[in-house]
Formats: C-alpha cells, sequence, structure tokens
C-alpha cells in the first residue's frame, strides 16, 4: 500500500527515505515523553512513527486526501498519533495545540516552507522551537551571518535563533529532488524581542531598509520615512553603523536600536 501512493507534483511531495536523515532531525528536536509534537505533511509516516516512539502526542496536518486515508488507517485512533486534514497555510493553530508546550517537526514542502514557518512564529501560541528540512538555498539564506543577511533572517531573528543543522542530498528521498535540502532549527523566545504591537512598523523599517539592493540603508530610509537626515545620521552614530552601511551588514540589534530610536523620533513612513 505505502509504495502505490503516488507522489503528487501539486503539493510538492518528496518522501524522506533515509534513517540517517532520521536521526538528524530528532536529534535536533530533542523530543521527550512529555512533548506534544505537531508535524506538517506527515506523507507516507516514516518520520511520524519515530515521533511517536518518543513524544507523548503527534498531532499531524496533512493536505492530501489520499494519504490521510492511508495515515489513518497506519495510526488507528488508540494511537498517540492524531492525523488532521488541513493546509498548515491558513489551519487554526489554536484548535491544533492550546499553549505553546509544544515542537513543531516536519519535512516541509518547498513551496509553502517559509508562510508554514512564519504562521507558527507569529502565532500567539507559537512553538517551544521548530525543526524543519526546507531547501538549502532557503536554509542558508535564513542562517546566513551580517554581510549576507535578508528580510526573512532579519525578521526571524525577533522570535528565536535560527541554526543550520545539515545539508541533506537529493538521494535521501523519493521522488529524488533535484535540489539538496538542509535542516533548521529555531529556538524560540519566550516572548519577541520587539512585541507585537510594533511589530508591523518594525518590520516596514527592515523592508524599506532592503527596498533597494543598490543603495545604501542610509538612502533607502530618509527616502521611505519622515525623518530630517541628521536625526538620522546621529542615531547611525549613535550605535557605530557606518552611514555608508548596507541593509545586509546589520546585525539584529542594529535594526532593533534604529527602530526604537526612529520611533522615539515620531518618525513614519513617506511610501
Amino acid at each position: 500500500m505505502n509504495n502505490l501512493i503516488k507522489t503528487k507534483k501539486s503539493l510538492g511531495q518528496h518522501f524522506l527515505n533515509s534513517n540517517w536523515v532520521l536521526s538528524y532531525i530528532l536529534n535536533s528536536a530533542e523530543i521527550n515523553p512529555k512533548d506534544i509534537v505537531v508535524e506538517i505533511g506527515p506523507g507516507r509516516g516514516k518520520l511520524t512513527k519515530e515521533l511517536s516512539k518518543l513524544a507523548g502526542s503527534v498531532k499531524c496536518v496533512e493536505l492530501d486526501q489520499e494519504l490521510l486515508s492511508y495515515l489513518n488507517t497506519t495510526f488507528p485512533e488508540n494511537s498517540n498519533v492524531e492525523i488532521i486534514y488541513g493546509d498548515a497555510r491558513t489551519i487554526d493553530i489554536s484548535s491544533l495545540v492550546y499553549s505553546n508546550e509544544y515542537k513543531l517537526v516536519a519535512n516541509l514542502p518547498y513551496y509553502a516552507a517559509m508562510p508554514i514557518i512564519m504562521r507558527f512564529v507569529e502565532s500567539h501560541n507559537s512553538p517551544k522551537s521548530i525543526v524543519v528540512m526546507v531547501q538549502d538555498e532557503v536554509a542558508r539564506n535564513l542562517t546566513a551571518l551580517p554581510g549576507k543577511l535578508s528580510i526573512p533572517a532579519v525578521i526571524l531573528q525577533n522570535f528565536g535563533v535560527v541554526t543550520y543543522v545539515k545539508r541533506i542530498p537529493p538521494s535521501a528521498f523519493k521522488p529524488s529532488p533535484k535540489i539538496f535540502s538542509a535542516i533548521i532549527k529555531i529556538e524560540l523566545f519566550d516572548s519577541p524581542a520587539i512585541d507585537n504591537e510594533n511589530q508591523q512598523m518594525f518590520f516596514n523599517l527592515i523592508k524599506k531598509g532592503f527596498a533597494s539592493k543598490r543603495k545604501k540603508l542610509y538612502n533607502n530610509i530618509t527616502k521611505s520615512f519622515d525623518i530630517e537626515k541628521t536625526v538620522f545620521q546621529n542615531i547611525l552614530t549613535k550605535y557605530n553603523i557606518d552611514k555608508d552601511s548596507r541593509a545586509e551588514t546589520l546585525t539584529f540589534d542594529n535594526w532593533k536600536n534604529l527602530y526604537l530610536s526612529m520611533k522615539t523620533n515620531g518618525y513614519h513612513s513617506n511610501v
């Protein structure tokens, strides 16, 4: 039955088929018998089976109706695995878990990886940690150091510490994708560095700072915000940020300090 289930390209399905990769995922997730684990896209249940041996409860969200039927047969109602039909990009997270005392573990479809990650980290009941497989290029982008930072990388650092765990070859999946994957781990803070009330404005500042890669941070910000150039220059000087810096070179703390200082000076976006 397992091998008779065909993968669906429309859902970006590549089923994990490697035990050594499973070990990396499980070791990184640090599952214990008291844990509630949410798994997105369990596929044929290879990871699910191992999670069920370690966790107190495993809640799987699956969008494929055919796989849903197969998983319900594989993991009966009296097991510690619950199979839930839904799209992780839109599902009501509070219907899955009632607090943030859970862990998210998954082999995510490439096309939906970032929307799913951001949906969970921004949720009011976000997980304690996230261990997921994503496209290798995305993983490197999210874990880049200052000098190569991107908007998603900076924004994720508002919620937790992001670590690159392991590069995974195409041969670890069936069917094999054309590109490498990677495991990343996000250890979430008890509360975001910038609270919910201020996040929209904070993220807007970051996006405006990255608006034109060819332009320096100073030019992007003073063009996009109603702030006097001398005021912004003084803020840069206060935090030892060079006027000629580009957005990708700033640390998260640089962005946080810029935002808080500009807020104090009553800035608002012109664009």
